[in-house]
């Protein structure tokens, strides 16, 4: 077994503020919590809407907000948070949260970038498939520009890093133009600015082939990951073929009286199986993990709700996933998430579990004789 223990990251969602554009694009005062307090139970025992300990409803663009998370995630034994980052040809979205941190020092969790690269549509939130924010890649010169803008965080003393490479994620990474020579220049303008290069991390999932590539090390964010590779032939047909028939259902029939039928209801146990017991990974894997899903928030009933979860088993699995971590060298557990409230992947203490998440990541490690 590697004794080197590997950092435990939380993703990070930045959606906590007032913007003019989702002003615009939703509604006025739009933020990740209005899905959040609008969210009804779809049926008998459904834990929604999930509510923040003490009804904590922050503001990201209040830097003291962001300390007491960071306070928080030290606390618990998170090592770190993988922040995304929305960035296109020069236009950002929902910046203000990152840079507050690059501009206060004091503000002092490790972190590094996770590049969603993606356009924003109106079915993120169940509406039309109207484009609303297009994820575009440019030219070298636009590549320059957004390499630029990333290496002041890069050289700060507080991102993470793997053999001196500051860690950059990316989402879709199949979806840039000249993937390989995207890398290459980025690799070079690193080591021209004094670095050893970059680390790559690219995210495992439908579109993409379950290997690194060129790429310093793959991301198995979960639980897309398990459904993307983990299902049998004979589940995925009756996953399609089942959640299709509720969806005509619902829009033919049901919807139009205000009623419906969850889309898909999962086994918490069945994934975290899959998870712990996958084979052929190695210390260029970052393993993926979740604490819950539920996205009826945004998705009304066209959603995944997770069945039969409890910190209780969280602790448990994520203890065994630990284990498995040091075991193959991986250098990195992701957590979905610190902060999906709307879809029900969150650490933060909330009204029913109070800080039940996040003692079990801290009881899990501190079982493996990790500092506290």
């Amino acid at each position: 077994m590697s004794e080197k223990k590997p950092l435990v990251v939380a993703l990070y969602l930045p959606q906590f503020y007032e913007t003019e554009y989702n002003n615009k694009w939703w509604e006025k005062g739009y933020t990740e919590w209005y899905a959040c307090k609008r969210a009804k139970p779809l049926f008998e025992g459904h834990n929604q809407p999930r509510i923040p300990l003490n009804k904590n409803y922050y503001d990201l663009s209040q830097k003291e907000n962001i300390r007491w998370q960071m306070k928080l995630a030290k606390e618990y034994g998170i090592d770190g948070f993988a922040i995304y980052q929305y960035y296109s040809c020069g236009n950002k979205l929902l910046e203000i949260p990152l840079e507050l941190i690059r501009d206060d020092p004091t503000l002092d969790l490790p972190f590094y970038l996770y590049w969603a690269n993606e356009s924003w549509r109106k079915t993120w939130f169940g509406q039309d498939n109207k484009i609303v924010w297009e994820q575009k890649y440019g030219t070298e010169l636009d590549w320059r520009a957004q390499f630029d803008y990333c290496l002041q965080y890069f050289k700060d003393s507080r991102y993470i890093k793997i053999d001196g490479k500051p860690v950059y994620a990316i989402y879709n990474a199949w979806d840039i133009p000249n993937q390989n020579r995207f890398l290459s220049l980025w690799d070079e303008w690193a080591r021209e600015a004094g670095l050893p290069g970059i680390y790559f991390v690219k995210t495992i999932g439908r579109h993409e082939k379950d290997e690194c590539g060129r790429f310093s090390a793959r991301v198995t964010r979960e639980p897309n990951y398990t459904f993307a590779y983990g299902e049998k032939l004979f589940e995925k047909i009756w996953r399609v073929a089942s959640t299709r028939t509720i969806d005509f259902i619902n829009t033919k029939f049901l919807l139009k009286k205000g009623k419906g039928i969850v889309r898909l209801k999962t086994s918490y146990d069945m994934l975290w199986d899959r998870i712990l017991n996958r084979e052929n990974q190695d210390d260029r894997t970052f393993l993926g993990c979740f604490c819950d899903w539920d996205n009826s928030p945004r998705k009304s009933y066209n959603c995944n709700v997770m069945m039969g979860v409890t910190a209780e088993k969280f602790k448990n699995y994520f203890r065994k996933l630990y284990i498995k971590a040091q075991t193959i060298g991986s250098p990195m557990i992701v957590i979905n998430a610190w902060n999906e409230w709307a879809e029900g992947a969150y650490l933060e203490p909330d009204e029913k579990n109070g800080y039940a998440f996040l003692e079990a990541i801290k009881e899990a490690k501190e079982s493996r004789g990790i500092e506290k």
